[in-house]
């Protein structure tokens, strides 16, 4: 006769305690098999868990079988959260803990995706392992597969485990992977999950978060994004788009020639760029200028971010106002089409990312959001006060005083845009 004994789940390394519900109780107590952690990793500490579940299992099975489930009955085994109804508690799975924790919250479509994204690749590598039964080292486990994965996936790889995209990278791999803040931002994600799993009593009293102090941060400084050097500015507005009026498909035609450019003298955020409408280019005692609004269903980061920026002379000087009259409809850049999200620009910015990787800055802190960088630095050699400079990028002051009134009028905006220079050539 084979003595029933404490289950040792493969990868966590948590003893559980199962047993077969007696079939003419089956449909009494909605439960074919009984399966509760025990919370240790102890196996001498298990076996004595164990047999008071057994007694506790026992007595529970003749409560049913005389019809008397007391709710210190039912305390013998976690009840079912969050439902009235007596069910005995089988271990749960992060993605089930993720679809319930998203039934609670009120969250973007892109926040969502992004996070399923994260539990499906945890989930794809750990199975259907328990939640409260991830512990540290499979967490560190995790982390390390995300540190060798490539960033950029082919659709063949994007079919596969972690583990199968590491194994066919190969150890060699040489490309870009990861950065600290993907991979953290993975980790955010699961320990959010399980904190949320916590505070809602789907884990036991003494659970304990394994993700914490396990995000990653790699010697040596780093700053997310860098302003452009001079170099980099030649070498964009000296490539094709500016000397052959070449227009690539994914550039969204005239999009890939004045976007780098507004960007450059504005320090817009793309998405700003991307949504201008014609009856956004306004001009007022001779200053032509950007008014930035949440009109029309316009999506902008924050209060700040409504503001009015002049035009620098040299986009004026390039035939910017010309542009404009030649366009017909209303998007200031009528290629541009939304994604899923309702973002215009991200398909622009990866074609924008991929153009100035193959014309040779390969800097992979650089991307778009330089502009920003560098107009604020631009803003500061030419002496302009901060706040300013703040008014102009729409940065949000710290200063509460800097909320009052209407903020700056556009001549002195204007006389500190037109202050930038960049000694490069613009054609």
């Amino acid at each position: 006769m084979r003595v029933a004994t404490p289950y040792r789940h493969p990868i966590s390394g948590i003893y559980y305690f199962r047993r077969a519900v007696p079939e003419a109780l089956r449909l009494r107590l909605n439960k074919t098999i009984i399966k509760v952690t025990l919370g240790t990793r102890n196996p001498n500490e298990a076996i004595q868990l164990f047999a008071a579940r057994q007694i506790e299992c026992e007595e529970l099975f003749n409560a049913a079988r005389n019809r008397c489930i007391t709710n210190y009955h039912k305390s013998l085994f976690s009840v079912n959260r969050g439902s009235s109804d007596y069910q005995l508690q089988e271990g749960v799975t992060l993605q089930y803990l993720f679809d319930k924790l998203n039934q609670e919250r009120e969250v973007s479509g892109k926040t969502i995706d992004e996070a399923q994204k994260v539990i499906g690749r945890f989930s794809g590598v750990y199975k259907d392992i328990d939640a409260e039964g991830i512990n540290g080292t499979i967490i560190r486990e995790f982390k390390e597969l995300l540190i060798k994965t490539p960033s950029i996936l082919s659709d063949e790889l994007r079919s596969l485990t972690l583990v199968q995209i590491v194994k066919e990278a190969g150890s060699e791999y040489s490309g870009r992977t990861l950065s600290d803040s993907a991979i953290n931002k993975h980790l955010s994600v699961i320990s959010s999950v399980l904190q949320w799993a916590a505070n809602n009593s789907y884990f036991s009293n003494n659970w304990h978060n394994p993700v914490r102090g396990k995000t990653i941060k790699r010697k040596g400084l780093k700053q997310d994004r860098m302003p452009f050097t001079e170099v980099d500015l030649h070498k964009i507005f000296s490539s094709d788009i500016y000397t052959k009026q070449s227009r690539p498909k994914g550039g969204c035609g005239e999009a890939a020639y004045w976007i780098p450019i507004v960007g450059l003298y504005t320090g817009m955020r793309l998405e700003e760029i991307g949504q201008l409408l014609i009856t956004d280019i306004k001009q007022e005692s001779d200053i032509w200028y950007f008014d930035i609004n949440d009109s029309g269903g316009k999506q902008l980061k924050n209060k700040s971010s409504i503001r009015r920026v002049p035009i620098h002379q040299n986009l004026l000087d390039l035939g910017f106002i010309d542009y404009i009259d030649s366009l017909e409809g209303m998007q200031l850049f009528p290629l541009l089409k939304k994604d899923k999200y309702g973002k215009l620009t991200q398909n622009w910015s990866k074609w924008f990312g991929r153009h100035i990787r193959r014309i040779g800055i390969t800097d992979k802190s650089k991307v778009f959001h330089s502009y920003r960088h560098g107009l604020k630095d631009a803003l500061r050699n030419a002496d302009v006060d901060e706040a300013i400079s703040d008014a102009i990028t729409g940065h949000s002051s710290v200063s509460v005083g800097r909320s009052y009134g209407s903020g700056y009028n556009l001549i002195i905006l204007n006389k500190a845009v037109q202050s930038v220079n960049y000694d490069i050539e613009l054609k």
